[in-house]
């Protein structure tokens, strides 16, 4: 039961990161993001190419990766949402062009990088032993950068301004605006967070078990039922939500 319950919420772990993020860019842009599990999936395949193929130190890869896939998150928001919300497009619009988004992104990775399951190591990952618990360094990893990860989030969200704007256009856009806030650029702020977000539950789920260019669509439905089981307008809500949902 033991080993069940850790290995649970190692999981967790990482679904809470994705959660998080999903959860702030539902919040700030409305948009039902389904790309979300398109980041996810570039996340990987990002420290696959800086990793392993250019042959980069590890934190530089690391580091890479995250930026890359927060800066495509960003670009899903200026090139594609936005247009859609200068017409007024409708919420059910915005998730079949999210949708699409997910299914162009994905074949382009399988496109370039093939279908098969990428791995960063032939070996077995070192292991550490807590009482009856057995756990790799990367599932140790897992659950200290999602505790990192989240406090620094909360920071964000509550003493730095670009937080406090994410979340006053996450309650009310059109007052937001009339106050002078830029809501676009709060918008972007949020996708390339919550993208980051999404990046680095990814790059330690690839450092555990590889990745496959369709791992994205599973993170994304945990994300989401996360949200909806811990609710979406608490910080620590989706993070115990994706929690409760690893164990």
């Amino acid at each position: 039961m033991d080993q069940f319950i850790a290995n649970g919420l190692c999981t967790g772990a990482v679904y809470a990161l994705v959660a998080l993020g999903f959860a702030l860019i539902y919040t700030t842009s409305g948009v039902f993001h389904i790309a979300h599990g398109a980041a996810y999936t570039a996340a990987g395949y990002a420290l696959y190419s800086f990793l392993t193929v250019l042959r980069l130190p590890f934190v530089l890869s690391v580091a890479l990766a995250v930026l890359a896939t927060a800066s495509l998150g960003a670009l899903f928001e200026v090139a594609v949402y936005r247009p859609l919300n200068a017409t007024h497009a409708s919420p059910a619009v915005l998730m079949i062009s999210s949708l699409g988004l997910y299914i162009i992104v994905i074949n382009l990775i399988a496109t370039f990088w093939g279908n098969e399951t990428r791995t960063f190591s032939s070996q077995g990952q070192p292991s550490v032993t807590i009482g009856d618990v057995i756990l790799t360094r990367v599932q140790i990893a897992q659950v200290l950068a999602s505790i990192g990860v989240g406090a620094l989030y909360w920071t964000f969200l509550r003493k730095s301004r670009l937080g406090r704007l994410c979340r006053a256009v996450a309650d009310d856009s059109t007052l937001a605006s009339v106050l002078g806030i830029d809501v676009g650029l709060t918008r972007v702020v949020a996708f390339f967070i919550g993208s980051s977000l999404a990046a680095i539950g990814a790059v330690l789920v690839a450092l555990d078990v590889g990745m496959d260019p369709y791992v994205g669509f599973s993170a994304v439905l945990a994300a989401a039922v996360a949200c909806i089981v811990g609710g979406l307008h608490r910080f620590i809500a989706p993070a115990l939500g994706g929690a409760l949902l690893g164990v």
